[in-house]
């Protein structure tokens, strides 16, 4: 059995806390100073940072003969004024690259320069004053200190990066907003210049109708001004009618219902009014309806029995959407025809032509029958056509003179001289 006595283990904490190297160093600025370059080591490599330290010089060429964990620790615990500068450099470079190494050594110049009262020997770069320490005499200042504004200029990168992201997603959405504007915009232009296009074609057809329609009205107008009884007989081809179903305008219907004793102007005035109600398929009824006139007025009117006032032939043609200068002048002319000339025509139509002194004599007053004689035996084939009636003659005059083949001085003539033959 061995005589010798176990060794005593190693009751002392392995770590130094702060109270021991408070103790311990000469004066707090030397305390301050310590614990600020074990605070680099703790906060920036953790627990077991002095290993680390020990790795990093080597790997990055700063170790030196002699340089291991015992006198490391031994500078960071026992040192009565803090650890050498030169210790302090190595600490420093040891640390990860992402430091701010130049802040730091600056900070812990001034640590240092406030335990042991004077700068690091041979340092010539920055220095800054510790967090509540007064300024160095001949030293450059700093204040607040850097460790202070580099934790402001963090949470200031921070809050300019968050607010960087804020604007750039709004403007991403105000660019994505524009972008659907700009699309419907161009989708709404589009959409215009068709409908502008098929509007102009509206018009355009809207026009031609309205062209056709009142230029058969108005041939309808001078058909019943002119037409005779021979030219309303049956026509070459009889079509067949349409079937009911394709029969909403019906022509012809509300034209057979015009008073055939009715004065010309007043019988062209229906006529032009009967057209415009076959074109747009109303009955009488219904235009009296949507005209707010009564039914047995507007019955008179579109027969030539009445002449429409004023106010009926603005509604009227508001309706049927007629020319308004065309009914008016129609009114004007049916409401100046008087009895006196539907009489004359009257008289003028029974009255034929006096016979004139070098035409034929009449068969009672011939001597002889001379097959020679023309009086006896006409040509059965005359030279000269057969007499016109007044009335046939007054209208050719007025033909000519509407279609302005004559002046208003030739068509006074002509019309003198056939009321002479009278």
């Amino acid at each position: 059995m061995s005589t010798y006595p176990a060794p005593r283990r190693n009751t002392r904490p392995y770590a130094v806390d702060e109270a021991t190297i408070r103790n311990r160093c000469a004066n707090p600025d030397a305390a301050e100073y310590t614990l600020y370059v074990r605070s680099l080591i703790h906060d920036y490599l953790g627990i077991g940072g002095q290993a680390k330290i020990l790795e990093h010089a080597r790997a990055r060429g700063l170790h030196y003969p002699g340089l291991n964990r015992q006198k490391l620790s031994e500078q960071l615990s026992r040192y009565r004024l803090g650890p050498t500068w030169e210790m302090t450099e190595l600490i420093i470079a040891c640390l990860p690259d992402s430091c701010d190494t130049a802040s730091i050594r600056a900070l812990a110049a001034g640590w240092y320069q406030c335990a042991r009262g004077q700068l690091p020997h041979g340092y010539k770069g920055p220095v800054s004053r510790p967090p509540g320490k007064p300024g160095q005499r001949n030293v450059p200042e700093s204040e607040p200190s850097v460790p202070v504004l580099q934790r402001r200029l963090a949470r200031l990168q921070e809050r300019l990066y968050a607010e960087n992201l804020r604007h750039i997603d709004n403007l991403r959405t105000s660019e994505k907003a524009r972008n659907q504007a700009l699309r419907h915009a161009n989708q709404l232009e589009s959409q215009f210049h068709q409908t502008r296009e098929e509007l102009l074609r509206l018009r355009t057809v809207t026009a031609e109708i309205a062209t056709i329609r009142e230029e058969y009205a108005r041939q309808c107008v001078a058909l019943e001004l002119i037409a005779t009884p021979d030219l309303r007989a049956k026509p070459i081809i009889d079509l067949p009618e349409l079937p009911a179903t394709r029969r909403r305008i019906r022509f012809g219907v509300l034209v057979a219902t015009i008073d055939a004793t009715a004065p010309p102007a007043r019988r062209a005035l229906a006529r032009y009014l009967c057209v415009y109600a076959e074109l747009a398929g109303i009955s009488p009824t219904e235009l009296a309806t949507r005209a707010d006139i009564a039914t047995t007025v507007t019955a008179d009117i579109l027969a030539g029995r009445r002449i429409p006032t004023t106010a009926h032939a603005t509604r009227l043609a508001a309706v049927l959407n007629c020319e308004p200068d065309t009914l008016h002048h129609l009114t004007n002319a049916a409401s100046s025809a008087t009895a006196v000339d539907e009489d004359f025509w009257t008289i003028a139509n029974t009255v034929t032509t006096t016979s004139s002194p070098d035409a034929a004599p009449s068969p009672s007053d011939l001597v002889g029958s001379d097959p020679d004689n023309r009086g006896m035996h006409p040509h059965t084939n005359p030279t000269t056509p057969p007499p016109h009636t007044i009335a046939d003659r007054l209208r050719h005059a007025a033909t000519l003179h509407r279609e302005g083949l004559i002046s208003d001085h030739e068509h006074a003539e002509q019309r003198a001289r056939i009321l002479a033959e009278l």
